[in-house]
C-alpha cells in the first residue's frame, strides 16, 4: 500500500468510515461529546443562526428551480407528454398532502444537513404513483449480495425496503453508496459555536445593569423589598440586573466584558468556517464576514458563481436519482429531467435582453421561444429563425475590381 493510501485509511479509522463490504453503511462519525465539552445534535446545530441561513439559502433557491423532462429525439429533444409520470409526480403532485415545491424543499433540506435524502416510491405496475419522504435520521442503508436494502425505524418497528422502493439522494461520499453528512462531519465546529454562544449568554446575563448602594446591612427581606422597588423583582441578582452593595461599600465591576474576551470576534470567526461545510460563500449569509473582497463585483458574476460551484452538484444529483429510481431500464437512455437555471438571472434585465438579442440575430432562437421563456404572448410570425442581414457567407460576395 502507498503512503498516500496507508495515511488515507489511517485518517478514516481503518476504513471504517463507509464500508465497502456487505453491512451498514456508514454516513457521519459516530456522535460523541466535542473539544468544546458539550454534545451538538442536529436541532440544536439548526438554532445556529449560519446553520439555518446556509440550509435556507441552498433549499429556497435549489428547490424553487423549474424542472423540465424531456426525451431525446433524432431532432435533439422535445418536452416530455405532460400526462408522464415524471412531471405529474414533481411538477404537479408527489402524493396527497403536500405540493411539489413542498416535497423537494424537504429532500433538499435533508440532503443539506445530513448529506442523504429519501423518500419511499409507490408503484403501481411499472409507474409510480406516490413519493412520501422519510427522515434520514432514522434510515440506515444496507448492503448485501444482492443488492441495497434501506431500514427505516417506526414506532411499530423497523420497515425494510428494497431499493426499487426509496428514490434516495445521495451526497458525496467514499464508496457511492452513502452521502457524508455535513452536521456529522461539522460536530467540533458547531461545537465551538454553541460554546460561544452560550459564554456570551452567561458574560451579559452576569453583568449588573445597576447599583444600589445602602449605609447599612439590610436583611433578605428588606432585599425583596429593594427588588421590587427599584429592579425587577426577581430574587436572582444577575438576572434581576441589580446589585445591592450594603454597608457604603463600592461596587467595582470585575467581571470579563465580552469585548475584551473577543467573544464577538470569535463568533465572527465561526461564520466561514461553517460556511464551508456547506460551500455557501460566508457573504451571502453574512455580509460583514470578511470575504467581500473575493466575491465578483456584478449581480450576475455572483449568480454564476454560486450557482457553479456550490447548487449545481446538487441540482445533478437530483436529476441522476430521478433517472436512477424513477424510470424504466429502457427510458434511462431517452427520458431525463433538467433544471431551468435561468430563472436565477431573471431579476438581470440586461443580461437577458443581450442573451435573447445573441441568440435571436444568430438564428440559434426564435423570437417565439424568447418570449415564452419571459412568460409573453405568442406573436404571430415569431416562430422563424432569423440572421443579421449583414452576415453572409465569404463565397457569396461579389467580386471587387482592383486598381
Amino acid at each position: 500500500m502507498s503512503w498516500f493510501g496507508g495515511w488515507f485509511k489511517g485518517a478514516f479509522k481503518g476504513g471504517a468510515l463507509t464500508n465497502t463490504d456487505e453491512g451498514s453503511q456508514k454516513t457521519s462519525p459516530t456522535p460523541s461529546r466535542t473539544a468544546a465539552r458539550n454534545t451538538v445534535t442536529d436541532e440544536r446545530a439548526m438554532k445556529i443562526s449560519t446553520v439555518f441561513a446556509c440550509t435556507r439559502l441552498l433549499v429556497q433557491s435549489g428547490a424553487t428551480l423549474p424542472m423540465s423532462f424531456y426525451v431525446k429525439t433524432a431532432e435533439g429533444r422535445e418536452a416530455l407528454d405532460v400526462d408522464h409520470h415524471l412531471p405529474q409526480l414533481l411538477r404537479y403532485r408527489p402524493n396527497n398532502y403536500m405540493t411539489a415545491k413542498e416535497f423537494r424543499q424537504a429532500l433538499f433540506t435533508q440532503r443539506v444537513l445530513w448529506g442523504n435524502g429519501y423518500a419511499k416510491i409507490k408503484w403501481m405496475g411499472e409507474r409510480p404513483v406516490s413519493l412520501t419522504p422519510l427522515k434520514p435520521e432514522y434510515m440506515t442503508v444496507q448492503r448485501g449480495s444482492s443488492g441495497l436494502t434501506y431500514h427505516y425505524a417506526t414506532q411499530e418497528g423497523v420497515k425494510e425496503y428494497p431499493q426499487k422502493q426509496i428514490l434516495h439522494l445521495k451526497g458525496w461520499g467514499t464508496d457511492g453508496i452513502t452521502g457524508l453528512s455535513p452536521l456529522g462531519y461539522a460536530r467540533e465546529a458547531l461545537g465551538l459555536s454553541v460554546a460561544a454562544d452560550e459564554s456570551a449568554a452567561q458574560s451579559v446575563d452576569g453583568i449588573a445593569r445597576a447599583t444600589l448602594t445602602t449605609d447599612e446591612w439590610p436583611t433578605d427581606e428588606q432585599k425583596m423589598q429593594l427588588r421590587h422597588q427599584y429592579g425587577s423583582g426577581s430574587t436572582d441578582e444577575f438576572r434581576d440586573g441589580l446589585a445591592i452593595v450594603p454597608g457604603g461599600m463600592k461596587y467595582n465591576n470585575v467581571g470579563i466584558n465580552p469585548d475584551d474576551m473577543q467573544l464577538l470576534e470569535s463568533r465572527q470567526w465561526q461564520v466561514p468556517e461553517l460556511c464551508r461545510f456547506f460551500g455557501v460563500p460566508a457573504v451571502m449569509v453574512d455580509g460583514a464576514a470578511g470575504a467581500a473582497a473575493a466575491w465578483p463585483a456584478s449581480y450576475e458574476q455572483q449568480v454564476l458563481s454560486f450557482l457553479t460551484f456550490t447548487l449545481r452538484p446538487y441540482l445533478e444529483e437530483w436529476e441522476d436519482a430521478i433517472n436512477h429510481s424513477l424510470l424504466q431500464p429502457a427510458e434511462q437512455k431517452t427520458v431525463y429531467a433538467e433544471h431551468e437555471v435561468d430563472g436565477l438571472l431573471r431579476t438581470d434585465s440586461d443580461g437577458r435582453a443581450n442573451f435573447y438579442s445573441k441568440m435571436v440575430q444568430n438564428g440559434v432562437m426564435t423570437r417565439a421561444e424568447a418570449r415564452q421563456k419571459e412568460n409573453l404572448p405568442y406573436v404571430e410570425g415569431s416562430d422563424e429563425l432569423t440572421v443579421q442581414v449583414n452576415m453572409t457567407n465569404l463565397d457569396d460576395l461579389p467580386p471587387v475590381n482592383q486598381g
